[in-house]
């Protein structure tokens, strides 16, 4: 599910995919030029490091902050978490927009093609954090499910490998290829928010009314 969460995040959500653009272009400039530089997809690599660093940091921040009162908070904050990505997924189900994000991704300019890709994978994982609340719910609900360290930073490290995957995928395509991808997504936003709403409304409900508050047989 953190995975599935991940490879949503960065592809439906209206705000994201016009910075793709951007990306490849990033790509395009840092891999030219000289005899030494660097192809677009090992590009792509170091911009998907930085976005698993983003992440497993985002994980022990998790932890760290939540994970302190184990059974007595999670019991509590558990079913809460659910509810709101239920509330979520039937809003993207709606095609309700509630996660508009306006602006850009800082491009990092340290001279450096691999530095420059990785600070570029590491700021996208963070600005696509508030661009896409529902997978973002998503992921929350499934940390307050698990109470140990590396349970929680694995779920962090699948919710980056996913975001990092239609990253590769655009790197290693050629540019006319991405473009094409790119305006698949847009004239398809509508039923990827629709199929990615019924699966999180089905997992929120599956734990609140089976695991958390199961109906008892009269």
């Amino acid at each position: 599910m953190a995975f599935l969460a991940g490879v949503y995040a960065p592809v439906g959500s209206p705000c994201i995919i016009p910075l793709y653009p951007g990306f490849l272009s990033f790509l395009a400039g840092k891999s030219g030029g000289s005899g030494h530089g660097h192809s677009m997809f090992t590009l792509g690599l170091v911009v998907s490091a930085g976005v698993l660093l983003s992440m497993l940091l985002s994980g022990i921040i998790f932890v760290a902050l939540v994970q302190v009162s184990l059974s007595r908070f999670l019991s509590i904050v558990s079913p809460v978490v659910f509810l709101i990505l239920a509330i979520f997924s039937v809003m993207l189900i709606l095609d309700l927009d509630f996660s508009r994000w306006t602006g850009g991704i800082p491009l990092p300019r340290s001279g450096h093609p691999v530095l420059d890709a990785f600070g570029l994978g590491f700021f996208f994982g963070i600005i696509i954090l508030p661009c896409n609340a529902a997978a973002v719910v998503a992921l929350l609900a499934i940390g307050t499910t698990t109470t140990g360290l590396l349970a929680n930073l694995g779920a962090f490290f699948s919710f980056g490998v996913g975001m990092s995957l239609p990253l590769l995928v655009f790197a290693g395509l050629s540019g006319t290829r991405s473009q094409e991808i790119l305006a698949w997504f847009s004239r398809h936003r509508r039923i990827i928010h629709a199929s990615a709403g019924v699966v999180m409304l089905g997992v929120s409900l599956y734990y609140l009314f089976v695991v958390f508050f199961p109906f008892s047989g009269g």
